[in-house]
């Protein structure tokens, strides 16, 4: 911890210079000009992380000195990297998200980024790093392994028609034409959808309150049911070759095909039958 602690007073203490993936020879030669006769090719060192300083000290340099066969004629003193960054930028993101997207015409506004700065690299972005929020989440990739977290806000929107209540809509009953209405306009295009034809919605029954401007999705709506509770319904009982027909009282609501609980207005006795239309049972016995 000491020696972490030094290392960044040292590095605040003089200038540091800016290197990319490595530490090189020409990176040496240009902080002290007794390594002018280095290879500049050479490898001295990976360079240190995005904000953070790599000093190299005298006894280190004497070494390095030694073993590229430089004389060393006088102490040499501490020299300082730091990894090249540069500001990220909406004109940097914005190609790199359109070409994420494509090939979909979607519109794309950068709301806002990340501010701080960011290493020589490659931005990435993919396309399920885009919340419904319109948070998108990437990286820079810069050397092996390697990559620092950025990210942008924005509004990705393209042409669509979807379905939305006129007025609100109850649990349970069936939507009538009048009750919904077709909208056209710019929407996030990923993502669950909500329905884009009247055919899915009219006649079928919300599974809950629906608001008046509410887009409507799938989720939201079932088939109607044939019958609901406290209706008056149609018996047809049928055992063998005999059936009778009667009027009865649904105690319980139900679709087709489903068995509801029905009441016999005539004795009160209570008995299941199966729905098999609108206002419609059946008991085979």
């Amino acid at each position: 911890m000491k020696w972490a602690l030094a290392a960044v007073l040292a590095a605040r203490a003089i200038a540091c210079q800016a290197v990319d993936d490595h530490i090189m020879g020409k990176d040496l030669a240009a902080a002290n000009p007794v390594f002018a006769a280095i290879d500049p090719n050479l490898e001295i060192a990976p360079a240190p992380l995005a904000g953070v300083s790599r000093v190299l000290h005298a006894q280190e340099l004497v070494r390095i000195a030694q073993r590229a066969g430089i004389e060393v004629t006088a102490p040499f003193s501490d020299v300082c990297f730091d990894r090249a960054t540069e500001p990220l930028t909406p004109e940097k993101i914005l190609p790199v998200l359109r070409e994420c997207l494509a090939p979909e015409e979607a519109q794309i506004e950068i709301l806002d980024y990340s501010r701080f700065a960011i290493p020589h690299g490659t931005i990435e972005f993919k396309r399920e790093g885009l919340s419904p929020t319109g948070l998108w989440r990437g990286r820079v990739v810069f050397g092996p392994g390697r990559s620092s977290p950025v990210w942008a806000k924005v509004r990705v929107t393209e042409q669509r028609t979807w379905i939305e209540a006129a007025r609100l809509l109850e649990t349970g009953k069936a939507i009538d034409a009048d009750q919904v209405v077709q909208r056209s306009g710019p929407r996030f295009p990923f993502g669950i959808q909500p329905v884009e034809s009247m055919d899915l919605a009219v006649g079928r029954a919300p599974v809950r309150t629906i608001s008046a401007g509410s887009p409507l999705f799938a989720s939201m709506l079932v088939a109607p049911r044939e019958v609901d509770r406290g209706d008056k319904v149609e018996v047809e009982a049928s055992s063998g070759n005999a059936s009778i027909a009667f009027e009865a009282t649904a105690e319980s609501p139900g679709r087709m095909g489903e068995s509801i609980l029905v009441r016999n207005p005539e004795n009160g006795q209570y008995f299941r039958a199966r729905v098999e239309g609108k206002g419609k049972v059946s008991v085979t016995k």
